[in-house]
């Protein structure tokens, strides 16, 4: 059995990192900043910068049901010994739009399935906060717009605060844009586009929201539908929230060699990296009111 903590690579489950105790670089201490920053946020950077693995921290310090697990997922991390007031506090809904696909002709019907099923899931998740016919009713509804509809409604009801975390806002959009070109683009995106629409949606039915991606173009044909989000991509207090500074990565190298696992120089690994950094990188009844 390996005495050392293992790269989780290819993983972005926050939760699992901690409990098989891989190797995390602590970006904590940014949950304070960006609480203080706005209550919308939006963010883009390149691909392979650890945007997933840091939403899905988000989502473990926010999600009220991961509350009593605080302790165990955070300790010795900056945030353990700093927890904000919003901790534990939210009911979190997490979109990864880069799931979305298939032919441009079935891209609509993909997207309503997609949103239908994680607003089902995540009725499912937070059943136990909402009144005993809740999942009853949710399964009236057939459309996500509807289901969607009835979630926002139910925790406006029952004053639970609800945080959405969107990961790869723009995967498809983008994807859309270069191989099918402006027109189908400016449909889903402008008037009465369906992903302009469920932006519609978002707005006034979230207390957070931050939205993560890798390009600005979306976004701005979407102003119309959803004008709330702060940008902080050019904010100097987040230049290091994602990806590893220098400082962050000669202690990962000094730690794999202590280990007995990494033999090679410090000084030239760095010297090997700075090129590729220079050019981007690689890339029961409970109450919600309290």
């Amino acid at each position: 059995m390996a005495t050392y903590r293992a790269l989780p690579y290819g993983i972005s489950d926050f939760g699992r990192i901690r409990r098989e105790n891989y190797y995390l670089v602590d970006k904590s201490s940014f949950i304070p900043k960006l609480e203080e920053t706005a209550s919308f946020l939006f963010l883009i950077r390149p691909r392979r910068f650890g945007k997933s693995l840091f939403l899905s921290m988000l989502r473990h310090y926010y999600d009220i049901n991961e509350k009593d697990n605080f302790q165990e997922l955070f300790k010795g991390l900056w945030i353990a010994e700093h927890p904000t007031w919003n901790q534990g506090r939210f009911q979190v809904m997490h979109i990864d739009f880069s799931q979305i696909g298939g032919t441009i002709d079935a891209l609509e019907e993909n997207f309503d399935g997609y949103m239908r099923m994680k607003f089902t899931n995540f009725a499912r998740k937070y059943a136990t906060f909402y009144p005993k016919d809740y999942l009853d009713e949710l399964n009236k509804y057939s459309s996500a717009s509807d289901i969607m509809n009835y979630v926002h409604d139910a925790a406006k009801n029952q004053k639970c605060p609800l945080y959405l975390i969107v990961d790869e806002y723009d995967n498809f959009t983008d994807t859309v844009l270069n191989e099918k070109g402006e027109n189908i683009y400016h449909a889903m995106t402008h008037a009465s586009g369906f992903y302009r629409d469920v932006f519609k949606k978002f707005k006034g039915n979230y207390d957070r929201i931050l939205m993560m991606g890798v390009s600005p173009v979306t976004l701005d044909d979407l102003t119309s539908g959803y004008n709330i989000a702060t940008g902080i991509t050019m904010d100097a207090r987040f230049n290091q929230m994602l990806g590893f500074s220098e400082t962050e990565v000669r202690e990962m190298i000094r730690y794999y060699q202590s280990a007995g696992v990494l033999q090679a120089d410090e000084e030239q690994l760095i010297t090997e990296m700075k090129p590729w950094s220079k050019s981007g990188g690689t890339d029961k009844g409970k109450k919600c009111n309290s």
